[in-house]
């Protein structure tokens, strides 16, 4: 007869995390079969009626508690291994202070160091760069994407012999990301024309997502998995019967279904690619996304352990960078919704504008204020204009393609394609205040401050 124990799990905070301590787990002499569950925090034990598994499940925890994870027994007279070491959770203060010194880290790095990057962040639009979906890529390699794709990837390589084998894993990823972006391109082109509110809601969405992955990995939040937001655990079970294959084409097949594996950067690829609308775009991004994440899940499948994606440091690096990701998100998906509090505005309204408009005679019947559009941003973005004062917005268009090609003002209803050459865009501000403008995704944005 079976003997079944149970254990109190803490230090998870993904189904990733569930599939790496099962596995770990299961491959010890004398278990018939592990289940962990995240939500109850629990890790479910069946033993085979004969065999040794006190020193395999002593040694697991051991490895596993080195990464974060700690287990307790349910029952304190259990013959079984307690794995506790790890000091326990910091208090919530010391957390937050921590979670501020990353985030801070993180903004200068991209608000100083690499601002000439800063649009490479993808936008919820297809008119990307091959950096963006690249950097995108690389990104999402070094967070969720880590966890879940390669702990998957890790548990098939890891039992697989040859190098060749290996490269058709990667090599089956790819090929899937390829066709899959052409598939959802064409479903994104068959659906009707999607508007800017469209687009406005898709980056509001994603930007929360991001924040509350960041805000998880920053160890100041619950996960969206510990949440009840997560795929069916059924999926895991698909997976292990591929895993578990032997024909020829198993490490292809390995590769491929990855394309579906639950990873917020993975759906988020795909989203855009469906918003594309082209099958030859939606191809390209995702391809390049999966080539983004090449290096490191090679290098991982070839040299690592899924359980050191658990160390703290990493994770909170990654978290800081999502939530300035999400910040760029959240900002462009209200502005293009007609918000008129984003937090641009917020910013512009607590300091002067960088860059503004010549000053307006006070019997002026007209006002005209010009601004360029150049190197994927507006220069000037921060202009002043004269309440009640006609403005003749002059926009030239210097370099125009991609998210540049259109712009708005949603709160009064402004939309405009721009062409090469000059534009001009005429309007009455007739309230004080901050007025926000963006191009149709929400990407490049800026504000007219208007004043008495």
């Amino acid at each position: 007869m079976s003997k079944i124990l149970n254990w109190d799990v803490h230090g998870m905070h993904c189904p990733s995390c569930e599939r790496i301590i099962e596995q770990e787990v299961q491959s010890i002499d004398g278990v018939a079969h592990a289940d962990v569950n995240m939500g109850q925090k629990r890790l479910t034990v069946t033993l085979k009626a004969e065999g040794n598994y006190k020193e395999g499940l002593k040694q697991a925890f051991e490895r596993l508690n080195g990464h974060g994870y700690t287990f307790q027994r349910q029952s304190e007279h259990a013959e079984a291994p307690t794995c506790d070491a790890t000091k326990s959770r910091a208090p919530l203060g010391k957390r937050m202070i921590r979670a501020l010194f990353f985030v801070a880290g993180a903004g200068l790095l991209f608000g100083v160091v690499l601002a000439p990057f800063q649009r490479m962040v993808p936008a919820a639009s297809g008119n990307l760069t091959t950096g963006a979906m690249l950097f995108f890529g690389i990104i999402a390699s070094l967070s969720t994407c880590l966890a879940s794709t390669g702990g998957f990837l890790l548990a098939y390589t890891s039992q697989a012999s040859g190098t060749q084998r290996k490269w058709l894993v990667h090599a089956g990823r790819m090929v899937t990301f390829v066709a899959g972006g052409a598939v959802l391109g064409s479903i994104g082109g068959a659906l009707p024309n999607l508007t800017g509110g469209f687009y406005g809601w898709l980056a509001l969405l994603l930007g929360i997502g991001f924040l509350i992955v960041g805000l998880n990995l920053l160890n100041v939040s619950p996960s969206m998995a510990s949440m009840g937001i997560r795929l069916p655990k059924s999926l895991n079970k698909l997976m292990d019967t591929v895993l578990k294959s032997e024909k020829p084409y198993t490490p292809f097949l390995v590769g491929a279904v990855t394309f579906v594996i639950p990873c917020g950067f993975t759906q988020t690829a795909q989203a855009l690619a469906l918003a594309s609308g082209s099958p030859v775009t939606g191809a390209v991004m995702l391809g390049l996304f999966a080539l983004g994440t090449m290096p490191v899940l090679a290098g991982l499948t070839a040299f690592g352990s899924a359980a050191t994606l658990n160390r703290p440091t990493p994770k909170a690096i990654v978290g800081a960078a999502l939530f300035i990701f999400a910040f760029g998100q959240i900002d462009g998906g209200l502005t293009v919704l007609g918000s008129p509090v984003t937090p641009s505005t917020v910013l512009a309204g607590m300091t002067r504008p960088a860059i503004e408009a010549t000053a307006i005679p006070v019997n002026a019947q007209e006002q005209t204020v010009e601004m360029r559009v150049i190197y994927g941003t507006y220069q000037p973005k921060n202009l002043t204009v004269k309440k009640d004062v006609p403005v003749r917005w002059v926009i030239h268009g210097d370099d125009i393609n991609g998210c540049s090609r259109d712009i708005t003002i949603p709160t009064m209803n402004i939309y405009q394609v721009l062409k090469e050459g000059m534009n001009v865009i005429t309007f009455t501000p007739t309230k004080s205040g901050v007025i926000p403008f963006s191009c149709g995704m929400g990407m490049m944005r800026g504000t007219f401050t208007v004043v008495e």
